[in-house]
């Protein structure tokens, strides 16, 4: 470019005195060559700092938010804790309510996972439920460094890469996100929330593409600028014939691929100039010389660039040229020198005025788009109002328009309490004018009105604005609509204390009222086998019943002090605090003498049901107490039971509890263990069988297995023991060639997909021939073909049939024969009186006799000495097992 104006200008004068000049106009030239491409890359370089400045102020909102979703959900967890709800189940209670709160398009959602890293909720994929996230996060260092933060110190905020929900194109691809997790420390939970970063980034490119479309800069405001991705597809452009055009191919008049030489430059330096020809786009169809300033936005994968054309540059310099060819021939014989003098004069005064407005513009222009990025920041993010000193409204942005219903022109120069709702207190304006008058800050959420009369509310910010002098000359109100949230806590209020079939009151609600009170008398009611109305009539017509019930108790009591409530399934309770324990009992009769004997009508048949309640009085212990009452009740087949110290089995639900836990621990930790008891053959005197017992082992303590089975039972913990025990015991015999046997109760043989399992896993290690099922007897089995089903299949593979406990109980010889049983285990409460006892002989005897009748074998138990060895093996028995031959150990006899 240089070169090119140097040969217009040496044309015009071959005089010594205009060559001079001539330099002069090169160097101005040059300098405003100079000072352009400057100004082109400082403005780009403005770009990027304000895409940093909104993606730190979007990042820093989104965490905000993110800990008031998370702590919300906290509170309603805690708040709602109940000892007689498992995780899961107080979860899924409140599932339908995670589940609705998403965000940044639909890809954010909260995840739940308990202290031993078992998911017990994800908001986008339930295929994670019941997986451990540590697992999952074994080849995830970000994810394991999260989750080892977030234990140890209860609530982390921090990034990891993680699948994308909602993500058509690379399902394998793995997002940047950041995730806030806290610990409930009631439920020994914790939850957790995340952003995904380009979701952050996509908002961010939103509102910085709106501001280039139109910003201009530079003398004239002829410049522009434009984006394009690495594709070269052009985003952000003036010229909307190109934008989202592939520029990959695209050809300057000078013969340059202009995007690939670009791409080019980019990646190799990040940044750079580069030199075309290009349309201006003030002048159509006319290419000038162009120079621009492109810079690679990494993160995002585009190219953002912005340049200045070699005619502006033409017109300044033939302004200037005119000027001075002017002034030389006007002076040039009587003040030569004097021009000369005065050239180089202005020359020097204007390089140092020019590079004194420089930093005063430079200056200028970094304050003013500070001041603009805080605006836009304020206006984008915030409902922003202004007044005077009086409270008159002077300003109010697009927000508060949007919240409030009214347009602009509508509120401006009419007082701010325009929107003040009638229900917000007169006190708490008093209060806000008297701190803000003081020149302090006031924060507070604010009900407000808008123009439709609908209520909204904002979390507001008011801060007054003084002059030089320090007087106060206005005030600016920032505030966030938290309408939604404040809605939804209300919601969520209601229905978590609110039964929804019925619309009573339901357990949460109960359990509240109850702790506010320190007397009051409590009546559990339970319909007595109501399983049967549903298996028989469908949930339909139980859910009928249970509506028809609630009404039905609520005219009878309504005008009695009563609060009815639905604690669950078919229980109701009612709660009085201004009757006695005895008019309550009479009431609770009553009502199950008159109402309760009305019929209902279901498919045109009349249905009469039973009830069965619980009673109990000032205690803080009331619901409790009323429950034991109740299961006293139906334990005596009574109608109704009022609680007694008597029946204070508290401390035994504790235990019950305490043991839930510890089986989780240990099956957790996999403590649950088979030990292996010898069996004895008299006839080839030796051991060739063992039975698998299960032993708990806890802090190197040995735990038997009547500890705990009465409560592993009553739970879904019995199946996972079973499956332990099974999978353990089939590993150990794989191997070898002993016989060995597994326990297996009633509750096992009717689970089929535990028994599924067992034929399976038995199948793939070839142990059938070596199997032994050892069942308890029980007229249960007889009865059911399922049962008999299975222990055919099995036997058909070549397993074996034990029965045990044979004499204990229930003790029938067709049983025996209908189960094809291979062997008899007779019961240790028989052997141990074998040798002070003849009958106990003679029963030993018989049993022996019918098996081998039958083809059976014969096993005696609890032989622990050497007296009922002897005696057992004269009455003809075939094995014997008990401490006399080896007790129970980890590891087999050597």
């Amino acid at each position: 470019l240089l070169c090119f104006w140097s040969n217009k200008i040496s044309r015009l004068s071959i005089n010594p005195i205009f060559q001079l000049t001539f330099k002069k106009l090169h160097l101005i030239l040059e300098l405003a060559i100079q000072k352009n491409k400057e100004l082109v890359k400082r403005e780009i370089l403005r770009v990027i700092q304000r895409i940093k400045t909104m993606e730190l102020i979007t990042y820093n909102t989104h965490k905000k938010e993110l800990k008031e979703r998370i702590n919300f959900f906290h509170n309603i967890f805690t708040n709602s804790y109940n000892k007689h709800l498992t995780k899961k189940e107080l979860i899924s209670t409140y599932k339908n309510e995670l589940n609705s709160f998403t965000w940044d398009n639909n890809s954010g959602y909260f995840y739940i996972f308990d202290t031993n890293g078992i998911i017990l909720y994800h908001g986008k994929n339930d295929n994670y439920v019941n997986k451990n996230i540590f697992d999952l996060a074994k080849n995830n260092l970000e994810l394991q460094e999260f989750l080892k933060e977030t234990i140890k110190k209860d609530e982390n905020f921090g990034k990891y890469t993680w699948y994308k929900p909602n993500t058509n194109t690379n399902t394998n691809k793995q997002y940047k996100k950041y995730v806030y997790a806290k610990k409930i420390d009631k439920l020994k939970i914790y939850i957790a929330a995340g952003m995904y970063k380009n979701e952050l980034q996509k908002e961010v490119q939103g509102i910085i593409f709106n501001e280039l479309k139109t910003e201009r800069f530079g003398d004239g405001n002829y410049g522009y600028f434009w984006i394009h991705n690495l594709n070269n597809i052009m985003l952000v452009h003036p010229d909307k014939t190109l934008l989202l055009k592939n520029m990959k191919d695209w050809k300057t008049s000078d013969g340059q691929y202009l995007f690939r030489n670009i791409e080019k430059l980019v990646k190799e330096k990040k940044a750079g100039y580069i030199n075309y020809i290009w349309n201006r786009p003030d002048k159509v169809e006319i290419e000038d010389h162009k120079t621009s300033y492109v810079y690679l936005i990494k993160e995002w994968d585009m190219v953002i660039g912005s340049g200045f054309y070699l005619t502006e540059l033409r017109d300044i310099l033939s302004t200037e040229k005119k000027l001075i060819k002017d002034s030389l021939y006007k002076n040039l014989k009587e003040n030569l020198l004097l021009m000369i003098a005065l050239v180089i004069l202005s020359i020097l005064s204007a390089l140092f005025i020019s590079n004194r407005i420089k930093k005063i513009e430079l200056s200028r222009k970094e304050q003013m788009n500070m001041l603009e990025q805080y605006k836009l920041i304020l206006d984008k993010s915030a409902v922003v109002s202004k007044t005077d000193i009086n409270g008159i409204i002077t300003y109010v942005n697009d927000g508060f328009s949007k919240i409030s219903g009214y347009e602009k022109d509508e509120v401006i120069g009419k007082p701010h309490s325009i929107v003040r709702h009638p229900e917000s207190p007169k006190s708490q304006f008093k209060s806000l004018w008297r701190i803000i008058q003081k020149g302090n800050v006031c924060k507070g959420v604010i009900k407000n009105q808008t123009k439709d009369n609908n209520s909204y509310y904002n979390s507001t910010t008011i801060v007054a604005i003084r002059d030089a002098n320090g007087n106060i000359i206005e005030y600016i109100s920032s505030g966030t609509d938290i309408t939604e949230l404040i809605e939804n806590r209300t919601k969520l209020k209601s229905i978590f204390s609110t039964d929804s079939l019925t619309g009573l009151g339901n357990r949460v609600s109960l359990i509240n009222n109850i702790s506010k009170n320190q007397n009051g008398v409590l009546a559990i009611i339970n319909i007595d086998r109501f399983k049967e109305i549903n298996d028989t009539f469908g949930l339909e017509s139980g859910d009928e019943i249970i509506k028809e019930l609630g009404i039905r108790i609520f005219n009878y009591v309504n005008d009695e002090n009563y609060t009815l409530y639905r604690v669950q399934a078919d229980i109701f309770a009612l709660y009085t605090l201004n009757k006695t324990q005895e008019e309550v009992v009479k009431t609770v009769s009553m009502l199950i003498n008159t109402v309760g004997k009305k019929p209902y009508i279901i498919n045109n048949s009349n249905i009469i049901l039973t009830y069965t309640s619980g009673i109990a009085s000032d205690n803080e212990n009331l619901f409790t107490y009323a429950d034991i009452a109740l299961s006293e009740a139906k334990n005596r087949n009574i109608r109704i039971k009022v609680y007694d110290n008597s029946m204070n089995n508290i401390e035994e639900y504790k235990q019950n509890i305490l043991w839930v836990e510890r089986l989780y621990v240990a099956i957790a930790e996999d403590n649950i263990v088979p030990f292996f008891q010898p069996i004895y053959n008299y006839h080839t005197q030796k051991i060739e069988k063992y039975e698998c017992l299960m032993r708990l082992l806890e802090n190197s303590k040995v735990i038997f297995p009547g500890e705990y089975l009465p409560v592993a039972k009553k739970t879904k913990l019995y199946p996972e023991l079973t499956y332990k025990m099974v999978e353990k015991s089939i590993d150990k015999f794989a191997s070898l060639n002993e016989e060995f046997s597994i326990n297996l109760s009633i509750e096992d043989l009717m689970n089929e997909e535990l028994m599924d399992f067992i034929f399976d896993y038995a199948q793939k290690n070839n142990v059938f021939k070596r199997l032994v099922l050892e069942i308890v007897e029980s007229e249960e089995i007889k009865d059911s073909d399922f049962i008999s089903k299975t222990i055919k299949k099995f036997k058909e593979e070549g397993s074996k049939v034990a029965i045990d406990d044979f004499g204990s109980g229930y003790s029938n010889y067709d049983y025996l024969i209908s189960l094809q049983a291979d062997y008899i285990k007779i019961d240790g409460s028989i052997v141990n009186h074998v040798v002070d006892d003849d009958r106990t002989a003679e029963v030993v005897k018989s049993i022996v006799n019918f098996a081998k009748k039958s083809n059976m074998k014969t096993i005696a138990e609890f032989v622990s000495s050497k007296e009922i060895d002897a005696k057992i093996r004269s009455l003809g028995v075939d094995y014997a097992q008990g401490f006399y031959y080896g007790k129970a150990e980890p590891e087999l006899l050597d």
